[in-house]
């Protein structure tokens, strides 16, 4: 009973899936090249922020994490703020980096051309690979994918449909309210 209240439950996270701009070769090399991201807060990139862009080569979001760090640091200047505050505000920004982490990594492989095909739920990456792989590789074939690819949460299941309402009234959105060139 006490080893019940003491372990820590299991938790879910969401891992999206992305698949390389070139998708040549058997599925096995496909399978090879799929990078899985876990959605959620990363401790090593708020405590460490620059550093850690830098080690995973996230040059993009280092440069503009030196961008906001210095206007930030030079506007508090300018009125006048404590050098408390200053540090204050830097941890507010590494809180920040490590919250969006995730989102950043997303951005720089869709960047380099890199698509989301799916998401899973899982508690860990092995059991997210293992989910993905159940569902994706029977429904793969040897050829190089095309533009639609093979979809994860083709299954009728709720997690499914909530994930195709959610794409729809995302088209939707963006639809009504293009973005500007």
């Amino acid at each position: 009973m006490l080893g019940a209240l003491i372990a820590r439950p299991s938790r879910m996270a969401a891992y999206t899936i992305h698949e390389p701009p070139q998708t040549a070769g058997s599925k096995d090399e496909r399978a090879e090249s799929l990078v899985f991201i876990r959605d959620g807060f990363s401790w090593s990139a708020a405590i460490f922020s620059p550093f850690y862009l830098l080690f995973r080569g996230e040059w993009r979001a280092l440069a503009l994490y030196i961008v906001v760090a210095a206007v930030l640091a030079g506007v508090m200047q300018a009125l006048g703020a404590q050098p408390d505050w200053i540090g204050w505000a830097m941890l507010f920004l590494n809180l920040i980096v490590g919250l969006e982490m995730s989102e950043l990594r997303r951005w720089s492989l869709s960047a380099a051309g890199w698509r989301q095909i799916a998401t899973v739920n899982a508690a860990g990456q092995d059991e997210a690979e293992r989910r993905f792989f159940e569902y994706w590789l029977p429904g793969v074939d040897d050829t190089p994918s095309t533009a639609g690819g093979t979809r994860f949460d083709d299954r009728n299941d709720t997690a499914a449909r909530i994930q195709r309402s959610l794409d729809e009234l995302s088209a939707r959105l963006r639809s009504k309210f293009p973005l500007k060139p």
